[in-house]
């Protein structure tokens, strides 16, 4: 169990889950372009991106976990989602990294 907590087993299963099964699954199940976009990418796959970004600096994870949510996404756009969903695969890298700074500055100005 300590090689799973190294590796940050549930960071890994949030991003399969968020990244590969629900883009499959509103794919498979034919949401509409604009809800897939709008609700899937931008609403909660943002939001995911800003609370992974902030538990990962609270909990004193190391900062290349910060990777593991977007490369994962990337995989599940390659797979699932029209071709110009992989730039959000950037978009999230940099949210999560933003949340992850603002979490530290927050922390260190109190």
């Amino acid at each position: 169990m300590a090689f799973l907590e190294r590796i940050g087993w549930r960071y890994w299963l949030v991003a399969i889950v968020m990244g590969l099964a629900l883009p499959a699954l509103a794919t498979g199940i034919g949401i509409s372009p604009v809800m897939r976009f709008g609700g899937l990418l931008v609403i909660i796959n943002g939001c995911l991106a800003i609370i992974l970004g902030r538990l990962i600096y609270r909990k004193t994870q190391p900062g290349w976990w910060l990777l593991i949510w977007p490369l994962i996404y990337l995989a599940g756009s390659l797979w699932f989602l029209p071709r110009y969903t992989r730039y959000f695969a950037i978009v999230y890298l940099c949210i999560s990294y933003l949340a992850y700074g603002l979490t530290q500055a927050k922390t260190e100005s109190k």
